[in-house]
């Protein structure tokens, strides 16, 4: 499952431990109020949050991050892995 949205610190974590589930992954939303399209056509970064530790979910959140780079117009888009709470 992969939360796209703004949400608060800590929440993916609480998700996580609430429903006893490994398998949620993080993506922050960059987007400006009437601006939402040109925001994911011309990303500025791209970060996903996910268990750095769990190879599976690795993989899943590249798999997640290569789906956003096709999806935009942008080419080079920086992309950041990194756990959700700092995500």
């Amino acid at each position: 499952m992969v939360i796209k949205s703004t949400i608060p610190v800590g929440f993916t974590e609480s998700v996580r431990e609430k429903y006893n589930c490994k398998n949620i992954i993080f993506s922050p939303e960059f987007l400006r109020e009437s601006k939402a399209l040109y925001d994911n056509l011309y990303p500025s970064r791209i970060i996903v949050g996910t268990d750095m530790d769990d190879e599976r979910l690795v993989k899943a959140a590249e798999t997640f991050a290569k789906l956003l780079r096709q999806g935009a117009i942008k080419e080079d888009v920086e992309v950041r892995y990194m756990n959700p709470t700092e995500a």
